[in-house]
């Protein structure tokens, strides 16, 4: 006899076996895939043949009975058919009608008698509309076997050829004579006669059919009964055996990671200190669980230290700069281009490496100016050229193996920006490249929320430096960013086109209309001055109905151009006022940085000048700094 703890030890072992304690993991589930499929394929296989075998029967009552019922319901429908149309021909007043009676008749007993025979040999049903010769059924007619049902198909057919002889002599007597004689209502009364016998002989071989049908149906539903009680049986039975074994194999994986589980826990509270290292106890896979848990874990504390790191700088730039620096310097990839994209109009912007050339960056010039056209931006998720050379049509590889993986930035739900990554293709299918990258995402994942701190608080202050009636950038906007937009300029060793311009008798809107009406005037022209630059261009209100438009790297010539596009707009424009419509023009002065001046504020002051010759010479026009302008009046009152 065994005691209660040898029982114990022997029934763990056994619940061990059962739970395959001593495999890896893979072959556990390998084993409990097994066995689940021997009862998948069990069940399936019952259910195939209880399927066939039901689908025996089915076809007999589909494909058989089903079809025969149909024949003899039409064949009972032309009968009476044919009928009427007799007693028609009895009734009708000239040989037209008549003709046209007994051809009707005439039809449906032949095609009764063509179904009828059908029947007999099996075969193809047709069934035409007489009156436009279209088909409108067609379906397949098996023989009946049964030799009992042959006589009465054979006794049928008979009936309908004496049913067709008595249709034709009533016809020829009834042509013959104008009344109906006492011989022809006999020959009525017969075909009726025969007619009512004929349909009851069918009606018989219909009834037969359907005792048919029911023999065949019961059939049916003891088979189903049968095949759904077998596969119940089964099901249960491999259900049950897989819960089992699912429960014994499940219980000897959890119990082991719960410490695991518990560990992780600690991230979901954001307080690394609360997260300890796991003691590895073993060798299978869920000791080599715990070993990545505390590489995860050393790799977490060194991203986070990132964040509050960045969570001090002054700026978003300055978190770029951080961010690039990484990628490039801890992390090792080749190059790094980090692009913000602009909440309000998708402009795109070079934040990555600081400094950078236009010509120097992988990406077209057509993203800068609409970043729609970057994939990553609307796609939303990550964009490699690893597996997929030239996934992206916009990037310009700068070496022949060159790969990139451009990696959006989300904020509130939108893409911000996006980090590009540029290595070579060596480096690229290297082993530790994969974990690189997904380092450089986590980077890029506790960024976010600092960036989308930063850029709200620049947001904030860029409202300060905008046109609270027009939404256009103002002069205070002008005065900060002349300095680094000067030294752009002179780095590119490029030109900028300065245009001020000014709506002619602006005074006259407000005292005639009022300051609502000045006020709509002025929006709408800075909308048209906007349509007309590009979105590189800036537009500033100047003062008052003063704008001064900075088309950047931009030569005189093609200044000259958009100047006059500006101003042919405004004078086109029709402005909607209560009570009409109100047109405008305006007059534009033109000087470009640094050719007329090195000074960028005398270069607007020149452009100023150029606009006060355009309004002496009758405004509506547009006028080119040239330097004999600073020897007239007006420079001097360009300086107020």
């Amino acid at each position: 006899m065994l005691n209660s703890a040898a029982l114990k030890s022997l029934l763990k072992r056994l619940l061990n076996t059962l739970a395959f304690i001593n495999l890896p993991i893979a072959k556990k589930f390998l084993f409990f895939s097994t066995g689940t499929l021997f009862w998948l394929v069990a069940t399936s296989a019952i259910s195939f043949v209880m399927i066939f075998s039901l689908g025996a029967e089915v076809t007999k009552l589909v494909d058989v009975i089903t079809p025969q019922q149909k024949v003899l319901s039409s064949c009972v429908r032309k009968l009476r058919g044919a009928g009427i149309s007799l007693h028609q021909i009895a009734i009708a007043e000239n040989n037209k009608e008549r003709n046209e009676q007994f051809h009707r008749a005439k039809t449906r007993l032949d095609d009764c008698l063509s179904s009828m025979s059908t029947l007999r040999t099996g075969g193809l049903i047709k069934d035409y509309s007489r009156e436009s010769d279209e088909l409108y059924d067609e379906y397949a007619v098996a023989r009946i076997n049964n030799p009992e049902n042959m006589n009465t198909i054979e006794h049928a057919v008979q009936s309908i050829r004496e049913l067709s002889n008595l249709l034709s002599e009533f016809t020829n007597s009834r042509g013959e004579n104008a009344f109906l004689s006492a011989a022809l209502r006999n020959r009525l009364s017969a075909y009726d006669m025969l007619t009512k016998n004929t349909v009851a002989d069918i009606n018989k071989l219909s009834i037969a059919l359907s005792t048919e049908w029911g023999t065949v149906s019961d059939i049916v539903r003891k088979k189903f009964r049968a095949a759904f009680l077998l596969i119940t049986l089964v099901f249960l039975l491999g259900a049950s055996l897989s819960i089992i074994f699912g429960l014994l194999i499940s219980r000897n994986i959890v119990i082991p990671i719960e410490a695991i589980i518990s560990s992780f826990k600690a991230f979901s509270s954001k307080d690394l200190t609360v997260a300890r290292k796991l003691e590895v106890t073993s060798k299978d896979e869920i000791g080599e669980l715990a070993e990545e848990y505390n590489r995860l874990l050393d790799a977490i504390k060194v991203v986070t230290s990132f964040k509050k790191i960045i969570e001090e700088d002054e700026s978003v730039n300055d978190i770029y700069i951080h961010l690039g620096n990484i990628l490039t310097e801890e992390l090792g990839f080749h190059g790094c281009e980090i692009y913000e994209i602009s909440m309000r109009d998708s402009s795109v912007t070079a934040t990555y490496p600081p400094g950078a050339d236009i010509l120097q960056l992988h990406c077209g010039v057509d993203i800068l100016s609409n970043g729609d056209f970057c994939r990553a931006n609307r796609t939303g998720h990550m964009v490699e050229s690893m597996e997929y050379r030239g996934i992206c049509k916009l990037f310009h590889e700068k070496e022949s193996d060159e790969v990139h993986f451009c990696i959006p930035i989300v904020l509130a739900g939108k893409v911000a920006g996006v980090v590009q990554i540029t290595t070579n293709s060596s480096d690229a299918g290297s082993p530790d490249f994969a974990k690189r990258l997904r380092t450089a995402q986590e980077y890029i994942t506790e960024a976010q929320p600092v960036l989308a701190a930063k850029r709200t608080m620049r947001a904030f202050k860029e409202l300060s430096l905008r046109d609270g009636l027009t939404g256009m950038y103002n002069r205070r906007f002008l005065e900060e960013t002349a300095e680094s937009l000067t030294a752009g300029v002179r780095r590119r060793a490029s030109s900028v086109g300065l245009l001020m311009c000014d709506l002619d008798f602006f005074k006259e809107i407000n005292d005639k209309n009022g300051h609502a009406v000045g006020d709509a005037v002025l929006r709408e022209t800075a909308a048209l001055i906007k349509n007309c630059i590009r979105n590189s261009d800036l537009l500033v209100r100047f003062g008052g109905e003063e704008f001064l438009v900075v088309l950047m790297d931009m030569a005189s010539d093609v200044a000259l151009e958009i100047a006059e596009k500006i101003r042919t707009a405004v004078e086109r424009q029709k402005i909607s006022i209560p009570g009409g419509e109100l047109q405008k023009t305006i007059s534009i002065g033109i000087s470009i940085f640094p050719k007329d001046s090195q000074d960028f504020w005398e270069a607007v002051k020149f452009a100023d000048v150029a606009l006060y010759r355009a309004k002496n010479r009758g405004r509506n026009r547009v006028v080119v700094f040239m330097p004999d302008l600073r020897m007239e009046d007006g420079y001097e009152a360009s300086h107020r």
